[in-house]
């Protein structure tokens, strides 16, 4: 979202997907125990990309026209129910052409994906074979480098706008604490604590929004502090910066002090925010917590939480009411990644097995575009990332 030109920030801004404490904890843990096992004498089965194999294929990618609407995907190609098989990274046209990068013999060993570089040149991995750590894959030409962040820390994104830098975070008390590296794994600053992980950068790349106890806070590059941006009546460390509503104001999804998480409009500025979602009754209207939105040309739609821990897709009208958006030949368990045009990008299981596909899905006219239909018999897309937006979804 910086804009090219004038002279280049050094720490760049970024925006960040949603990175759980829990899964921080996971990778950690799993990154000991491996290396623990490795000192024990039993050797941990180690990651391999099948690059030379893709040679051809990256050389036939546009990489020219890699940009907004463009799609890279970890695709597992074993049974949903765990067995073993082999994954694949994807590079996914807007027109559904999927062109197989590299891909591991295991799904078990191989590399996590994390994040894609703003500049789509590159991607980051969290590695949880032999001693763990972080691989950076250079997309065009397959060109791979592995390396262990100082203090265990797992990688969350990359900065904006060329991602220059790595951001990750360790567990600190009941939040996070984070700073910035080097793509070569080297701590360059240090980026203070956040209650749940989340980052959103300014365009420039000067500042940061992320979660306060009272609402958000605005934090410079440098680590200081330059407003508190309070939100009224939410649950103490409950606001979540999910993205940038627009270039001065910050969507943030905050737990009131009673009731389910709202909608909220923040300024950076310190104006007052502005509720975008009322207060709702769970068991009457289904929706469990509101998470992101999105403002198309058919309507406002929303990212809710609902049973069972499945992700629904609501449209709010303009009193306030919400009506359940489904999404034909999937589960009901439809993650929302960006928006583009009139169009929402949907990550869901669309087998009672849990095979999980891809599509663009249009919910003003209900048409479908299918970029990845996974086989009922194949977990299929795992990890879906778009290219650099400030209309991705931060989940």
């Amino acid at each position: 979202m910086a804009q090219p030109g004038g002279p280049r920030v050094r720490h760049e801004g970024m925006r960040l997907r949603r990175v759980p404490l829990i899964a921080l904890i996971t990778a950690a843990l799993s990154a000991v125990l491996l290396a623990a096992l490795s000192t024990a004498g039993v050797a941990a089965p180690a990651a391999s990309g099948t690059t030379r194999a893709s040679a051809a294929v990256r050389a036939s990618v546009p990489w020219n026209r890699v940009g907004t609407g463009w799609v890279l995907a970890e695709y597992v190609s074993a049974a949903p129910e765990g067995e073993s098989g082999p994954t694949a990274l994807d590079l996914i046209s807007p027109a559904g052409t999927r062109y197989q990068l590299t891909s591991w013999p295991n799904w078990r060993t191989a590399p996590q994906l994390v994040a894609w570089s703003p500049d789509g040149k590159r991607a980051l991995f969290q590695v949880f074979s032999g001693k763990g750590g972080v691989e950076e894959l250079t997309l065009a030409t397959g060109r791979q480098s592995t390396f262990v962040l100082p203090g265990a820390a797992n990688a969350i994104g990359y900065t904006t706008p060329d991602g220059l830098n790595i951001v990750a975070g360790r567990p600190s008390g009941t939040g996070t604490s984070l700073a910035r590296y080097s793509l070569s794994g080297q701590l360059t600053r240090s980026l203070g604590y956040s209650a749940d992980g989340q980052l959103l950068y300014e365009p420039s790349g000067a500042a940061f929004v992320t979660g306060a106890g009272n609402g958000l806070k605005l934090v410079s590059n440098s680590g200081k502090l330059i407003r508190t941006l309070p939100v009224p009546g939410v649950s103490a460390n409950s606001c979540n910066p999910a993205r940038w509503w627009n270039g001065s104001t910050v969507l943030a999804s905050c737990d009131p002090r009673s009731g389910v998480s709202r909608l909220w409009l923040v300024p950076v500025s310190g104006a007052r925010p502005v509720a975008l979602t009322p207060p709702r009754n769970a068991s009457s209207s289904g929706d469990l917590g509101d998470l992101d939105a999105w403002q198309l040309s058919s309507g406002l739609y929303l990212q809710s939480a609902g049973p069972c821990g499945v992700l629904q897709i609501f449209k709010q009208a303009r009193n306030g009411s919400i009506k359940l958006t489904s999404v034909p030949h999937t589960e009901g368990d439809n993650h929302v990644l960006t928006a583009a045009g009139s169009r929402l990008l949907i990550q869901a299981p669309t087998s009672c097995t849990g095979s999980v596909s891809l599509l663009w899905f249009n919910p003003g006219t209900r048409a479908e575009q299918w970029l990845v239909r996974a086989p009922a018999n194949m977990s299929g897309v795992e990890i879906a990332i778009p290219f650099y937006s400030r209309e991705n979804g931060n989940l």
